[in-house]
């Protein structure tokens, strides 16, 4: 509904500079994205949650990426995690803004100290239904030791729950897979890559 009412409002606004023809384009093509969302089942993760450590017994709110979180530092936060190289944030940001890529952080005193992003897969199988594949999970070194990861990947797998996804699942190294157990996940199968460039 939110997605509607901002491209209505973009549709508005050309329309007393442009075509009406084209502002007519951007508002049907709104319509049949929300209609289609509606027909599959599926809808988008919320944008802001509240999850509570069990450890700590502090509650966090989890929230969506914002463009401004560029100076916060983002890209730093992730580069603790892998290789970020020189891309275009702001162009990146707006090709995630309507998912299926949702990127949640957590901030602590104007800087961001953990990152996560749930992807979802829509399937032909499970009847059609949705998978939510958790990635890029990072928790600042300076941050570490207050039970962010818990929490973050709680976050990550109830927006997955709310997003009317099936299951989520997620990769790890084996130094790692302690961890999501205690989070609730198991080990299943086993991950394959092959990579294009250099990893």
């Amino acid at each position: 509904q939110r997605a509607l009412k901002r491209t209505m409002n973009v549709a508005l606004y050309i329309s007393r500079r442009g075509s009406f023809a084209f502002t007519m384009g951007l508002l049907t093509s709104a319509a049949l994205r929300a209609i289609n969302r509606l027909r599959s089942g599926t809808r988008a993760p919320p944008k802001e949650l509240k999850v509570t450590s069990p450890k700590t017994s502090q509650t966090f709110t989890i929230r969506r990426l914002r463009a401004s979180d560029e100076h916060k530092g983002f890209l730093a936060l992730l580069a603790q995690l892998t290789t970020v190289g020189h891309g275009d944030f702001k162009r990146r940001f707006r090709e995630i803004s309507d998912g299926p890529e949702y990127v949640y952080v957590i901030e602590d005193e104007g800087a961001l100290v953990a990152s996560g992003t749930l992807v979802l897969e829509r399937k032909f199988t499970r009847s059609c239904g949705t998978c939510g594949h958790i990635e890029d999970v990072v928790v600042d070194a300076n941050a570490r030791g207050k039970d962010l990861g818990r929490v973050l990947i709680e976050g990550l797998t109830l927006a997955a729950e709310r997003a009317n996804c099936y299951k989520a699942i997620l990769d790890c190294s084996e130094a790692n897979a302690g961890f999501y157990e205690k989070c609730g996940y198991a080990r299943k199968e086993l991950q394959m890559a092959r990579y294009f460039v250099k990893p």
